[in-house]
């Protein structure tokens, strides 16, 4: 193993003999956790998926840098430091090579460090990272071998006459150091291996991780055939997790509910929930369901089947996996099929689905829907006539056939009038008379992170819509600026656009660059390079009044904002991309 580092005899190392190279072995191990962790943190960013992952490698171009110069640099050294010109170059072989493993390991514990989502160290995750580690190891040893199989240097002389006849001048050259550039070269091999053994080991580990699954998800089925609670399921192309907010408070009046928390939409997370949170006394139990593929609500509802559903949105977002509207909609409706199923009623906001696709899938799955949409509209259940948005929240107007009723919650932004009302509608399913619907609402809380407004004594207000990512939500945040700043003060914008927005993001990103213009008097563009078409259209639109700025990171735009804002400025975060968008990956 000595050979490793290229050394024929530990004393040639260091002067501490053996300790020397168990010094080196456990800095090659180090790095090997280090820049592991790293790259898990971002394949637990991806969800575990495989190519999502791999493209995400090559889109930031994530693979090592310094450590590989430096390694390069030893690789030169140890090929032309026997040179008799060069020869005390071969002293610096072995603390390059450590050298390199140390900045390794220092930028991938910087990247960590720096991360806004840090690794979740769950099961899956140590069983991945096990299985790397003893990859990573074996690949190691299999370095290990090679270098000391590798031929050992040889002597040679070779005399070159000068011009003089009676001068002469010699060059010895006692060979390459072999195992020095063959340990540097595997060394590198390793080093850029690091991401493809994570992926290696999650390939390896499918088969366990699927009986995992199964035995996590007969449990849950066996608790929840077991208790029996009435699901109310919710998907959509954005609004689900505040849908599903309001309509845990307004539901939680009339009988103990459980939703899903947070964003929690997955196979896996719903499964957890119900092995750890449900509950004998559970009347009502709201999941949010994701769609990652066409067949992925069907399958949730086989899990929980739901009694009610509603579909929030048929939108741009997760544009990028589903490739057309359509496809979202033949995904986002599997949950109606599921609804009708048990006999149930599913509510669609009609006004974000595009008419003729509604109609279609209303014909393709026919059922007992409730519409809720802005009237007069005959097709709508549910009417929205009008609303206003105060310092206070929201105040909506609707009608019920017959009935017209106020709704007030302390709620912002113009989607969430539709998303209250949405709830609103799946409670009257439930059947909740709308009084104790009204009196509910009225105390909703702020949804965290999604358009959430708090008015510190001491300090400017601020609108937290950090996990929004959708066009709509995007321009109601807009609108919400206008409203909320007080006299004399600034709107203020900080945000680092959309993603997954797939053909749409130039677009989307032009359109609310210019509207952007028109509600903020100053802009903090956080990764302009990545939404090019959002910085020109605010510059094409800018008078010369609205002060715009870049920043390279969130936190570079957040300390401006908190040195500068006065008590009267109004601040908007609009979204907060995870380190997978705007972490710049430089190792």
């Amino acid at each position: 193993m000595t050979e490793f580092f290229g050394a024929n005899n530990l004393s040639e190392i260091l002067p501490f003999g053996g300790v020397a190279f168990f010094i080196g072995i456990a800095f090659v191990l180090w790095f090997g956790v280090a820049r592991g962790k790293t790259f898990m943190m971002f394949f637990q960013q991806e969800e575990y998926d495989n190519q999502r992952f791999v493209r995400w490698l090559a889109d930031n171009k994530a693979y090592d840098q310094k450590a590989t110069l430096l390694l390069g640099i030893a690789i030169l050294i140890g090929a032309l430091g026997h040179l008799d010109a060069l020869a005390g170059l071969s002293l610096l072989l072995q603390p390059l090579i450590l050298l390199a493993l140390i900045f390794g390991i220092f930028t991938s514990s910087r990247t960590i460090r720096n991360s806004k989502k840090p690794l979740v160290v769950t099961a899956r995750v140590k069983r991945i990272f096990a299985v790397y580690m003893g990859l990573f190891i074996a690949a190691l040893g299999f370095a290990s071998i090679i270098t000391a199989l590798a031929p050992k240097g040889s002597s040679y002389r070779l005399d070159i006459a000068s011009d003089s006849a009676s001068s002469f001048f010699d060059i010895s050259i006692s060979g390459y150091n072999w195992e020095a550039v063959f340990a540097a070269v595997l060394l590198i091999l390793a080093i850029q291996a690091v991401p493809y053994l994570i992926i290696a080991a999650n390939i390896l580990l499918a088969p366990i991780e699927e009986r995992i699954k199964l035995g996590y998800r007969r449990e849950a089925e066996e608790k929840f055939n077991a208790l029996k609670p009435k699901v109310i399921a919710i998907t959509g192309s954005f609004g689900k997790t505040s849908t599903k907010h309001i309509l845990s408070h307004i539901l939680s009046y009339s009988a103990p509910t459980l939703a899903t928390p947070g964003s929690i939409n997955t196979e896996m997370g719903i499964t957890r929930v119900i092995r750890e949170m449900l509950k004998p006394n559970h009347i009502y139990f709201i999941v949010e369901m994701g769609a990652y593929g066409i067949g992925s609500i069907a399958r949730l509802c086989t899990l929980t089947p739901p009694v009610t559903g509603l579909i929030t949105a048929i939108g741009a977002a997760h544009f990028e996996r589903f490739k057309s509207l359509e496809n979202v909609a033949r995904a986002k409706f599997e949950l109606a099929e599921a609804v009708f199923n048990s006999g149930g009623t599913i509510v669609v906001n009609k006004d974000a689905v595009e008419p003729k696709l509604l109609q279609n899938r209303m014909q393709k799955t026919v059922g007992d829907y409730m519409l809720v949409g802005h009237g007069p509209d005959d097709m709508a259940a549910i009417q929205i006539s009008d609303y206003q948005m105060t310092q206070d929240g929201l105040t909506i107007h609707i009608s019920a056939g017959d009935e017209n009723i106020t709704l007030q919650a302390p709620l912002y932004g113009d989607h969430q009038a539709g998303n209250i009302v949405l709830a609103a509608a799946s409670a009257r399913a439930l059947g909740m008379p709308w009084s104790a619907i009204k009196g509910a609402l009225r105390s909703v809380a702020q949804i965290p992170h999604r358009l959430a407004v708090t008015k510190p004594a001491n300090g400017p207000v601020i609108i937290n819509d950090a996990y929004n990512s959708n066009p709509v939500g995007f321009e109601a945040a807009l609108k919400c600026l206008d409203v909320l700043v007080q006299s004399g003060g600034r709107r203020i914008l900080i945000t680092p656009g959309m993603v997954e927005l797939g053909e749409k993001h130039d677009r989307e990103h032009a359109r609310l660059g210019a509207m952007s213009v028109k509600h903020a008097d100053i802009i903090l563009v956080v990764s302009p390079d990545r939404i090019p078409t959002f910085t020109d259209a605010i510059n094409h639109n800018n008078d010369g009044s609205v002060s715009v700025m870049n920043f390279a990171a969130q936190v570079s735009a957040e300390n401006w904002a908190r040195q500068n804002a006065t008590n009267q400025d109004v601040i908007l975060f609009e979204n907060n991309l995870p380190d997978l968008f705007e972490a710049k990956i430089r190792f």
